[in-house]
């Protein structure tokens, strides 16, 4: 049962505009804390929930779906996260020196492979958490919505040569 392609694409936007979004508002040093807990457990579920409004770009999910779509969520508002929160960390850096800057500058000067190994790694411990949470959602979901008639049933194809 493949996901359609689309709806994976538009979930990967969504998730990248998400992250950017909590990136920003991480520049608020006493906001950082809630909003990596929010990057790490809640994204997938306020993407799915997002893309579920009006069912325009979201239908049933399986709970299988939900873990995927779930996975590819957390990496790439992982991905939009570092993408938006770095280098404003760096700006903020350069203008206010006091700024704290989490060794970012430092490890872009010195050891730009160790950042890139730091968010590839960051980013697939949000994939894996936001996969658990949003297969969770598609759970609780499937109880709220009602099940399209034969959802799960299996395509009755027979190729001859």
């Amino acid at each position: 049962d493949k996901m359609n392609e689309v709806v994976a694409k538009r979930a990967c936007v969504f998730s990248l505009i998400l992250g950017a979004i909590i990136g920003l508002i991480s520049l608020i040093p006493q906001a950082i804390g809630a909003m990596l807990f929010v990057l790490s457990f809640l994204s997938s579920a306020i993407v799915i929930f997002y893309m579920k409004r009006n069912e325009k770009h979201l239908g049933f999910l399986t709970n299988e779906q939900g873990a995927i779509l779930g996975g590819l969520i957390g990496f790439f508002a992982g991905v939009g996260f570092f993408a938006s929160f770095c280098p404003m960390v760096c700006i903020l850096h350069l203008i206010f020196k006091g700024y704290y800057s989490y060794a970012i500058p430092y490890m872009l000067n010195d050891a730009m492979w160790l950042f890139f190994v730091v968010v590839l790694m960051v980013c697939f411990i949000f994939a894996l958490t936001n996969s658990a949470s949003g297969m969770g959602t598609s759970w609780i979901l499937g109880y709220i919505e009602k099940k399209p008639q034969n959802h799960d049933a299996q395509l009755d194809i027979e190729i001859n040569d």
